[in-house]
């Protein structure tokens, strides 16, 4: 059997949160590997493709988008019989970003989140070619204006500065000629991909110092040919921020990983080799991941079964800084001290409330009688704070968090306090669960 504290980990980082019963199929998994090995190769069992919902597109551009992103919001919840490959999907969605406000067509985004999510696990060089060419990028990132008579280097240059190599790994005459080769790669009047070759620069380019009439595709080919450890290593390096921490340096092993993802570009094997490492599941790691907007709202939607149009987080996360198919640029989304401030926690607090609201309506529980008093027994404090860590799968609580907690709940009973209201000790009680610091911690 797996030890308990590691699955956990494991599937609050890959599937949201750590459901008790998720937890114990994967500990009881046997195989001919270990115990973990099972599990993350459980965990990684990603069925491909997934059909996107025609409904999506009914309305206006603005309604489709508020269809889709509580969609996305439940398919990261419930929907997804691994939902690793949403989380993988979101990962790549902030690394080759485009922004719906200014694509300005929800089929172009849900096309190419339709490539993410159904090529998340696949060939890295595969993906890299495909996304290349989707309409929502090459609108994004200005191609469709890249003319052999006015060459736009906003896609060229973000190709290799963001998407295959970061900084320091490319001249500037290497943009150029990227720009120059994607040339005349377009988006047609119906909204899909046109290679106008009126448009497209037909002369010698030199790029990583050689020369020849590339096109477009050419490019990044060349990229993965000339500089594989490079683009590797960057990919990797990444990912283990994304899905470990980004604090700290990174383990010395991910360069063999980076090695190895260099020979055929899979995916699949390379996450598996991260989600293996011993360092993920260092004290380190497992302390330093702060859970994204989206990603807390998700687990807050997971464990309490409120799916999107019964909570509407989609008015919520502008103001918690994270908002689903609109990153702030095209570097994407920063982690950890992006998401602490008072403004974001604020706004955090206040869906909180919303999901609070419909705790407390919701017929499916007895409050009073979890929280408060059973017939003439009062709930002890320790068992009705521990209901509250139950449901928001927060056990073991910190010593601050548990003290805060009795605290508020041993003074809130005072016979003597001037605020005494058993309304209020419930409602306060699970939304402090919420705003607990175990709760926005991955």
């Amino acid at each position: 059997m797996g030890d308990q504290a590691q699955i956990e980990h494991l599937l609050r980082r890959t599937e949201y949160v750590a459901r008790p019963a998720r937890v114990t199929q994967l500990m009881n998994l046997t195989s001919g590997t270990s115990a973990l090995d099972a599990a993350v190769d459980d965990i990684l069992n990603v069925t491909t493709p997934v059909a996107i919902p025609p409904e999506i597109f009914v309305g206006s551009n603005w309604d489709q988008y508020i269809t889709a992103t509580k969609w996305w919001f439940d398919r990261m919840a419930f929907d997804s019989p691994r939902s690793i490959q949403e989380k993988m999907t979101f990962f790549w969605h902030g690394h080759f970003t485009s922004e719906a406000q200014k694509v300005e067509s929800m089929r172009m985004m849900m096309s190419q989140n339709a490539l993410y999510r159904d090529n998340a696990f696949g060939n890295f060089l595969t993906l890299a070619q495909a996304m290349a060419i989707e309409p929502a990028m090459l609108r994004y990132l200005d191609n469709v204006d890249n003319t052999k008579t006015s060459p736009n280097q906003n896609f060229g240059r973000e190709l290799l500065e963001l998407f295959l190599l970061g900084v320091g790994n490319y001249a500037e005459t290497d943009v150029e000629a990227a720009a120059r080769a994607w040339t005349g790669h377009t988006v047609n009047n119906s909204g899909s991909y046109w290679f106008d070759s009126s448009k497209h620069d037909t002369g010698q380019k030199t790029f990583f110092g050689l020369t020849g009439n590339w096109n477009g595709p050419d490019i990044v080919s060349m990229v993965f040919a000339n500089k594989p450890q490079i683009v590797s290593r960057y990919i990797v390096g990444k990912l283990w921020n994304f899905f470990a921490t980004p604090v700290g340096p990174q383990p010395a092993a991910l360069n063999t990983i980076a090695a190895n993802f260099a020979i055929n570009w899979e995916i699949k094997p390379m996450m598996r080799a991260i989600l293996l490492l011993p360092e993920f599941y260092s004290t380190a790691t497992m302390q330093g991941l702060v859970r994204s907007p989206v990603d807390w709202i998700v687990a807050c939607m997971s464990l309490t079964g409120y799916d999107a149009e019964t909570l509407s987080p989609q008015w919520f996360t502008e103001s918690m800084g994270q908002v689903p198919f609109n990153p702030p640029n095209v570097a994407g989304w920063h982690a950890n001290g992006t998401w602490i401030n008072t403004s974001s926690m604020g706004a955090r607090a206040d869906f909180a409330e919303n999901v609070v609201n419909h705790l407390r309506n919701d017929s499916a529980y007895n409050w009073d009688v979890l929280l408060r008093r059973n017939g003439n027994v009062v709930v002890p404090v320790a068992q009705a704070i521990d209901v509250v860590a139950t449901l928001f799968a927060l056990k073991p609580l910190s010593v601050p968090t548990q003290t805060g907690m009795t605290n508020y709940v041993t003074a809130e009973r005072n016979p003597s306090s001037p605020h005494r209201n058993s309304w209020w000790e419930i409602t306060n009680l699970l939304q402090m669960a919420m705003v607990a610091p175990e709760m926005h911690v991955a």
